[in-house]
């Protein structure tokens, strides 16, 4: 489970993505708010999968979750996706009445850390596409800037430093620096 936001902005977050990972999105952004209603008591399907999982705790927020960031994020994944042509089947229909019982922290989880690993993990991801999405000297950034690790996000990275290290030589390649 991954919520891809390389920028607080949902909305610019969302006109970044590749189609794969903004179709993933809208499901991916429900499947948190459902695990969040479970771990509410709101929601009682029997399920228990994801409920402690680092995205899902970090818009948990201890019991007191940013459901209205993780709504604008998803409403802005579906707008983006019907502005690229798709027809868009996920909705939030059937959670809605319990998402409207939920009191959301104001704000967002993310922050200028977390901006930079997001744009670090889709530039590993599909480097060709997010050197030419994101601004050259974010590109930059990411690729200077030492990776900080952040449960649920990157902590992958540290499994194999020598996939990293090719990445950063890749990517300064396509980038001619």
């Amino acid at each position: 489970m991954q919520i891809f936001r390389p920028y607080v902005d949902r909305r610019r977050s969302a006109a970044v993505l590749d189609d794969r990972r903004l179709g993933k999105q809208r499901v991916e952004c429900k499947q948190v708010l459902n695990a969040i209603l479970r771990k509410l008591g709101q929601l009682n399907d029997g399920r228990r999968g994801w409920l402690n999982h680092p995205i899902v705790l970090m818009y948990y927020n201890s019991g007191r979750p940013y459901i209205d960031d993780i709504l604008g994020f998803f409403d802005a994944c579906v707008n983006e996706w019907r502005s690229r042509g798709f027809r868009s089947s996920i909705s939030l229909e059937d959670i809605e009445h319990l998402l409207a019982r939920v009191d959301s922290t104001e704000g967002t989880p993310v922050t200028r850390v977390h901006e930079i690993e997001y744009r670090r993990i889709l530039l590993m991801k599909e480097p060709k596409h997010y050197v030419k999405a994101f601004p050259r000297e974010e590109v930059i950034e990411v690729i200077e800037t030492p990776p900080t690790p952040i449960s649920g996000i990157n902590s992958w990275i540290w499994e194999d430093l020598r996939v990293y290290e090719r990445f950063v030589k890749r990517v300064k390649n396509l980038i001619g620096v």
